[in-house]
């Protein structure tokens, strides 16, 4: 028995050729699918009324090749009305005997793009956790822009190791001599697949493209290429070094079996270790968290009280990062976050704002303290500092300063407001 009959009808991805005059001359099957197919010859009747003259008034004014995305309603063939996000563009057909004005469309329901963004962002999330498994690098290399990735995958997250055109990419390799003499026949080879677009293929050549060190390692390319409209559209390939497994890989750094208890400072000097030797572009900000006045809670309230809104903290603190980074209570009332890729002055204040208060709201929640406040220092890898000892010593030193200027502070340091450290 089907599951659910209507899901059938809901649009992702319609196609319309209109002309003029918004008759339909041609669509795809998931817009005959959502319309229904009838008698119905104008696009004007599946549109809710109240959205029809603006429909018309983006179309109207639109000249040729020029194109605009608006949300409208539109009709399905159950007769319920879906938001609908469209896409409309102007142009006109030219030949020697003829010529006309056509509008296309392209549209998708809203609701049903939200459910299958929340299913590829699931499986996505399944593939990345199963790649960074693999202890390899992959590829990418799109035909139509010509750009060249290589990324890996930390955790669950993708990182560019590459990201350049395949004319600068293949230069490079001459120029700097990245390809061993021996095997730069075989590595021509790869690029003549390559270009080809070959179905699959798999080359062996030696490189230091990716080290950077002066001895080459043997690698090895197992390629795919993705056709679209007949013509290659990508080529995706796995890479595992040869000769040294170590040298660079995909990898998982965080100790999921440890997440649902608490994490250590040891457990953080190994998560930030492991992202700096597995990422050359990794980032991540490290942070000291003081409650205000916890003592004063303590003597007024009790220990147990106390106790509660830290550890409301602490699991606030971890559902908000998740696999982000790492949570611990390196002392009492002193928590430690290592989190990745906020580094960014906008992005850092973002998480710093809603930490503190949606901290604040779930302690209002759970025992009514209003007013909650933090001390907090920030540093960053590798704004602040390459190696982790310089980071932390910047780290403590934000802390005191927020500690130093009273209640409700934080500082992400800054060596030209807050001086050099060696």
């Amino acid at each position: 028995m089907e599951k659910n009959i209507i899901e059938k009808y809901e649009l992702i991805d319609g196609h319309a050729i209109i002309d003029m005059n918004y008759n339909i001359i041609t669509a795809n099957e998931e817009m005959y699918r959502f319309i229904g197919i009838s008698t119905m010859t104008s696009i004007l009747e599946s549109i809710h009324q109240v959205d029809l003259d603006d429909f018309m008034d983006v179309a109207h004014h639109l000249r040729q090749d020029q194109e605009a995305d608006m949300v409208i309603r539109m009709r399905r063939s159950d007769n319920s009305y879906r938001w609908i996000l469209l896409h409309i563009a102007h142009f006109q057909f030219v030949s020697t005997d003829n010529s006309f004005e056509y509008f296309e469309l392209s549209a998708s329901d809203i609701l049903a793009l939200k459910k299958q963004n929340a299913t590829l962002q699931n499986n996505m999330q399944s593939f990345r956790h199963l790649l960074a498994m693999e202890n390899e690098l992959f590829f990418i290399y799109d035909y139509k822009t010509h750009n060249f990735k290589i990324n890996n995958f930390i955790d669950n997250e993708i990182h560019n190791i590459i990201d350049m055109d395949m004319s600068e990419l293949t230069s490079k390799m001459e120029d700097e001599h990245l390809i061993s003499d021996d095997t730069i026949d075989e590595y021509n080879a790869f690029v003549a697949d390559m270009k080809k677009g070959t179905v699959s293929y798999t080359h062996r050549f030696k490189t230091n493209m990716l080290t950077k060190k002066a001895e080459y390692d043997l690698i090895e390319l197992k390629v795919t290429t993705i056709y679209s409209e007949n013509k290659p559209a990508k080529a995706v390939a796995s890479i595992r070094n040869l000769t040294n497994s170590q040298g660079y890989q995909s990898v998982t750094t965080y100790n999921f079996e440890k997440a649902g208890s608490y994490f250590t400072s040891a457990d953080i000097e190994q998560f930030c270790d492991n992202n700096i030797q597995y990422n050359p572009a990794c980032e991540f900000s490290l942070m000291l968290l003081e409650i205000d006045d916890l003592d004063v809670m303590t003597a007024e309230a009790g220990k147990e009280y106390a106790d509660s809104i830290l550890y409301t903290a602490l699991q606030t603190a971890k559902q908000m990062i998740s696999y982000r980074g790492i949570v611990c209570e390196i002392e009492h009332n002193l928590i430690c976050i290592a989190i990745r890729d906020i580094n960014s002055e906008v992005n850092l204040r973002s998480f710093l704002e809603s930490l503190r208060n949606q901290i604040a709201w779930n302690v209002l929640l759970m025992n009514g303290k209003k007013n909650l406040t933090f001390s907090i220092g920030i540093a960053r890898y590798p704004q602040n500092g390459i190696t982790m000892e310089l980071v932390k010593k910047k780290l403590y030193r934000a802390f005191d300063i927020a500690h130093e200027r009273g209640h409700n502070h934080y500082i992400i340091y800054r060596e030209h407001l807050h001086g050099e450290i060696s």
